[in-house]
């Protein structure tokens, strides 16, 4: 994880360089968490401090894991206009025992109810995933 201050400088040094939009990008980005004043800051808390920032007018990030998609992220989509109305959200299967075969930590039922979650904060959200048609060794 970059520190919270590395990365509020350099979304001001984009800014001055006339950037208008940034994207968070990690292997798993919504798993963020940095110290800073005392507290431990998470993704959604970053969102919010860099919308606040003249200059920034969207806001994106990818790639996220359902297991550490929370409540604070999913509000975040209803509270910060200047989050992108996009979520890329990976299932990888519909089958909750490949699901566990592939030690994903989430059934297809939490995923569902995640995603209701948060097309009820965001209307109009538009979400895109990965599937995978299947795994080495698997028999369906």
């Amino acid at each position: 994880n970059r520190p919270f201050a590395d990365v509020i400088a350099e979304v001001y040094a984009l800014v001055e360089q006339g950037v208008r939009e940034i994207t968070f990008l990690g292997q798993n980005v919504n798993a963020w968490r940095a110290p800073h004043r005392g507290r431990m800051l998470d993704l959604a808390e970053l969102i919010r401090y860099a919308a606040s920032i003249e200059g920034i007018e969207r806001i994106r990030f990818t790639t996220s894991h359902p297991i550490e998609f929370g409540e604070r992220l999913i509000e975040a989509f209803a509270e910060v206009p200047k989050l992108a109305a996009h979520l890329h959200l990976p299932v990888q299967s519909g089958s909750d025992r490949i699901l566990a075969r592939m030690k994903r930590g989430y059934t297809t039922l939490e995923y569902r109810s995640k995603v209701r979650r948060l097309r009820a904060a965001r209307a109009g959200l538009s979400l895109t995933t990965d599937l995978i048609g299947g795994v080495p060794g698997g028999d369906g």
